[in-house]
Order: structure tokens, then C-alpha cells, then sequence
């Protein structure tokens, strides 16, 4: 996604500068608008400036990182700590540089005067607009530390299921590679020595076996081509889905697979519903937390459809009318959303339905690697296997004839 490099001011003090991601010039200047600023100036950004080192150094802090930060944060105010020092208190401990520069950053914007949302939203790649927007409804209130439990809470269940989906699939992923390597040593390396070796007895070797032989001759010399044609094959897929036009086409692909729909669906629709229900039940506006929790979704096409909800809300439409005309939210959830709206407890309602969806995902992972693992052995297993009976028919014809 194409990066821009912006100016802007908010109220009478100086002007900030800075750098974020969109898709357009456009969309950069709405989304700072979003966050109460006002662009002075806008201009696209290629290469690292001098400026932008900090935001290079955050775009790595990882999702743990950043819910340890709002736990300590949490605890330190609930004790009745003042934020600039609360913030100092977590600088000292802080072992991530990373992080460390944040913190500081984030310490030095408050102490000249900057809410701790607008410190927050000077870093759009560590802070996203959920927590933005948390934070400033909880500053308005002020429950502060209420707000940031919730974004601990919110946050860690997020981490957890991410958890569980990522260590479901290590096992498959091993044995996919380690496969995927035998195959290639064997067919590289170790087969084309068995050429000659047929070649000086004069064997007549079966089908199999020369089918086999011409691909181990072709590997044998040309592997490093093959080699460099896969990385160059998966660089090039890895940049396109980094466009926004790549991204939905391998989001609306994954939701084509039988295996996998399933898993990502249930998985969205968790980030669904505890995004908008926590924005709902802290104050957050209804077309305002329709937009965070549609920038939230780890999958564009299912995104799209929430931005078309979004369009229809406006025009006084209810979420749950608009969620009836998409094509990935299944019955269950409109019903849901019909039921919030009807009893006045959306956030509630929501928020409930995360923790369910929570549970589905959990399952549908397990039932999607109790298929993957006998499906990819067998399938690994027919492949090595007959690739070492077409090596073994031809040497057992020799042991035949000699005897």
C-alpha cells in the first residue's frame, strides 16, 4: 500500500508532521480528517526520511508488545498513578527498543499538552483507530482505566485466538515443507546418480521408472532454474497481495476453499462483533465504529460488505437490514443484530456473539487439521513413495537377471 507524507494541525498548536499508509491521496486526507486533524499538505512518500525512523522502528512491535503495554498502563492509573508517569514507570522497564521510543514519544506529547488519543494517533501503525477512539471516549468520560481494561481484554482474546489458529497449523505447515524438501533432494540429487548406473547394465526400464528419470535429468540440471523460478513465483504473489487489489482477490479466493471458508468466516465474524461491540458500549458512534471495525477486518471482501452496510446505516437504514443483504454474514448473526437493536443492548448483544464465535473457531481449526494432517501425509506419502518404487522396479529387474 502506497505511503504518504503529511502536514497537518489540530486547534492552535504547531503543526505535525508524518507518514501513514492509504490506497489514495484521498483516502490519506479523510482518514486524517477522521482523526480531527487538518491537512495542510499531502504528498506521496517513497524511501525512509530522517522523520520517519520512529514509525520504521514501531511497524515491527509485535500484537503481544503492544497488550503488555495497556495492561501495565492499566494497572499503573487504576493505582491512581498520573499518566505521564505511568508512562515514565513503563519507559524504565520497557526492553523493546521499539516500543521504548514509543512510549517516550508518547510520554513527551502528553507532558506538552496532547490528550493521550492525539499522542496515540500520531502512531498509526502500532495504535490503530479502535484504540484511538477507546481512549478518547474514556478520557471524555472519564474512565479512563475503565476503557483501558477493556482494550486489554479486548486485545488479549485477540492474541489468544490468533494463538490457537497459528499453532493448529505449525504441524501441517512442517510436514508440507519437509515433503516438499525430500522431494526436491531426491529428484535433484539423489535419482539422477541411478542414470548411469541403468544406462552401464542396458536395463529396460518401465514407464514409471523413465518418466521419473527424465524429471530427476531435467532437475539435475536445471534445479537452481526451478529454484529461482519458485521464489520469484512467490515474491511475486507476496507483492501483489500487498496491493489492494491483490489483497481482495486472495481474501474473495480463500472464501472459495471448502477447507478454509469455514475458519476465516467464523474467525471474521469474532473480529466482527467484539470490534463494533466494544466501540458501542464505550460511546463510540454507530457510523463510526461501523468504519474502525471495517479497517479492523483481516479480510477485505468480508470488509467490503461492511462498508456497504456502513453506506446503508447512513442513509437510515438499520445494521441488521444491511447485514441481511451481504453474502459472507450468516443467518445467525442478523438474527443477533435484530435481537441488539430491538432490546437497546447492540453492544452487549455483540460482544456475546464474539465470545461464541470464539469457540466456533476454536473447533472449526481443530476439525480443519484433524483433515489436513491425514489428507497431506497420504498425499506426501503416495508421491515419495512412488517416486522410490519407479527407482526400485528397474533395479530389481537387474537383481533378477543376474541371479
Amino acid at each position: 500500500m502506497p505511503q504518504f507524507q503529511y502536514e497537518v494541525k489540530k486547534g492552535p498548536g504547531p503543526a505535525t508532521k508524518g507518514v501513514l499508509e492509504a490506497e489514495s491521496q484521498r483516502a490519506a486526507a479523510l482518514r486524517l480528517r477522521d482523526m480531527g486533524y487538518f491537512p495542510i499538505s499531502i504528498e506521496e512518500f517513497s524511501g525512509e526520511a530522517k522523520s520517519d525512523t520512529l514509525l520504521h522502528a514501531i511497524s515491527r512491535i509485535k500484537l503481544k508488545d503492544r497488550n503488555i503495554l495497556f495492561r501495565q498502563l492499566a494497572t499503573l492509573i487504576e493505582s491512581g498513578m498520573p499518566l505521564t508517569r505511568a508512562l515514565s514507570t513503563i519507559a524504565q522497564q520497557t526492553q523493546n527498543a521499539k516500543l521504548l521510543a514509543v512510549v517516550e514519544q508518547l510520554r513527551d506529547d502528553v507532558q506538552k499538552g496532547s490528550t493521550f488519543a492525539e499522542a496515540m494517533e500520531r502512531h498509526p501503525k502500532v495504535f490503530t483507530a479502535m484504540h484511538c477512539n477507546l481512549v478518547r471516549a474514556g478520557e471524555t468520560g472519564g474512565m479512563i482505566e475503565e476503557v483501558l481494561w477493556r482494550i486489554v481484554q479486548f486485545g488479549e482474546q485477540d492474541e489468544e485466538l490468533r494463538a490457537k489458529a497459528m499453532s493448529a497449523m505449525i504441524y501441517p505447515v512442517i510436514l508440507l515443507v519437509m515433503g516438499t524438501l525430500a522431494i526436491f533432494i531426491l529428484t535433484s540429487f539423489v535419482f539422477p546418480k541411478f542414470i548411469l548406473l541403468f544406462e552401464d547394465f542396458g536395463v529396460t526400464m518401465p514407464l514409471p521408472t523413465r518418466i521419473v528419470l527424465a524429471i530427476c535429468g531435467f532437475m539435475g540440471t536445471w534445479w537452481w532454474a526451478v529454484l529461482l523460478a519458485v521464489i520469484g513465483a512467490v515474491s511475486a504473489c507476496v507483492y501483489y497481495w500487498r496491493t489492494p487489489q491483490g489483497r481482495l482477490f486472495f481474501d474473495k479466493l480463500v472464501l472459495r476453499i471448502p477447507l478454509l471458508r469455514s475458519v476465516v468466516q467464523k474467525y471474521v465474524m469474532a473480529q466482527f462483533a467484539r470490534t463494533l461491540g466494544t466501540l458501542l458500549d464505550n460511546g463510540v458512534p454507530v457510523l463510526r465504529s461501523l468504519k474502525i471495525t471495517v479497517e479492523t477486518l483481516s479480510n477485505r471482501a468480508i470488509a467490503s460488505e461492511v462498508d456497504v452496510v456502513q453506506a446503508r446505516v447512513s442513509e437510515g437504514d438499520s445494521i441488521s437490514s444491511g447485514l441481511a443483504q451481504t453474502k459472507h454474514f450468516p443467518p445467525m448473526v442478523v438474527n443477533m443484530f435484530v435481537i441488539g437493536e430491538e432490546s437497546g443492548k447492540l453492544g452487549n448483544v455483540t460482544k456475546r456473539m464474539a465470545d461464541a464465535y470464539d469457540i466456533e473457531v476454536d473447533r472449526a481449526v481443530k476439525t480443519l487439521t484433524a483433515l489436513l494432517e491425514p489428507i497431506m501425509i497420504v498425499v506426501m506419502g503416495v508421491l515419495v513413495g512412488g517416486l522410490v518404487i519407479s527407482m526400485l522396479m528397474p533395479i530389481l529387474t537387474m537383481s533378477a537377471n543376474v541371479s
